[in-house]
């Protein structure tokens, strides 16, 4: 009796298959799906998938990462990239790019403060709705 034991799907499928699937958006599903299994339980609240971008015939995967576990991440990145593709069944990555989770930039709203001689000015515009929102820069 023959038996082959389990094999990933993609290696069932037609290279043309393939092809489509990989535009389609299958690798980021299969990723995110997989995503547990390829990161493991201990790094999944500090890695996330984000988008792939393809530059070069080469496949970028960029994930976020938290800064606390950003060196053991950098250090682990070749590592990863043979998870994903060892779970697609072909080299679907290529290069990981490390975005991090803390750096996103929030903008605060400043309140701007008006003189007296701005306030007399804008209380003579006749127009309420422009007069009204010159007054709230000043709230």
């Amino acid at each position: 009796m023959f038996s082959q034991g389990l094999r990933p799907l993609q290696s069932l499928l037609p290279e043309n298959a393939k092809k489509i699937l990989k535009k389609d958006g299958f690798v980021h599903f299969e990723i995110i799906k997989n995503w547990k299994n390829i990161i493991g339980e201990k790094m999944l609240k500090d890695v996330t998938p984000v988008k792939i971008k393809k530059i070069n015939n080469e496949n970028i995967l960029s994930i976020n990462v938290n800064k606390s576990v950003m060196i053991e991440i950098e250090y682990s990145r070749d590592q990863i990239i043979e998870r994903i593709n060892s779970y697609l069944g072909f080299n679907a990555i290529n290069k990981i790019q490390i975005l991090s989770k803390n750096s996103s930039v929030e903008i605060k709203k400043r309140k701007i403060l008006l003189d007296e001689k701005i306030i007399k000015k804008i209380n003579e515009i006749k127009n309420e709705k422009i007069k009204e929102i010159f007054l709230n820069l000043n709230k």
